[in-house]
């Protein structure tokens, strides 16, 4: 177990693959509840820290060019794994099938995601953090630039 506030703060990211095809939907994601119009299937990379069920976050970025950021309350509704069980938690260091609700709506960056039918099938391209996560990661890359 690894708490977010054990994580430095530029690494408290959710690390986005792409959107589940149906057939990843119908093999794993049983237990997941079915997506509202400003809901998304996502498949996650290796997660930071365990992250509850009704987290949210503030902004989503693309991983190619961070300065991309999109300013949307992103929420963890639901999150399962490969046995299609529905877990209270985003697991530190599990890759996940998780719905995530955003608000207002659904931002361009998530929906022209690829879908896929399991995780590995596209590389990592969206992040998901709070506005002080983004800050911290903007501030590192001016350093390194400077």
């Amino acid at each position: 177990m690894r708490t977010e506030e054990d994580t430095p703060l530029a690494d408290r990211v959710l690390l986005i693959e792409s959107r589940a095809d149906e057939g990843a939907l119908a093999a794993m994601g049983q237990r997941l509840p079915r997506c509202s119009v400003n809901e998304e299937a996502l498949f996650l990379s290796y997660n930071y820290a365990d992250v509850p069920v009704g987290r949210s976050f503030g902004c989503c970025f693309r991983r190619s060019d961070e300065s991309d950021v999109v300013w949307v309350t992103t929420t963890v509704v639901a999150v399962t794994q490969q046995f299609g069980f529905g877990w209270d938690v985003i697991p530190h260091g599990w890759k996940t099938l998780a719905v995530l609700q955003f608000e207002p709506e659904i931002p361009a960056l998530i929906r022209d995601l690829p879908q896929a039918g399991a995780w590995f099938d596209h590389p990592v391209s969206v992040l998901v953090s709070d506005a002080d996560t983004w800050e911290a990661r903007a501030t590192s890359r001016q350093r390194s630039t400077s």
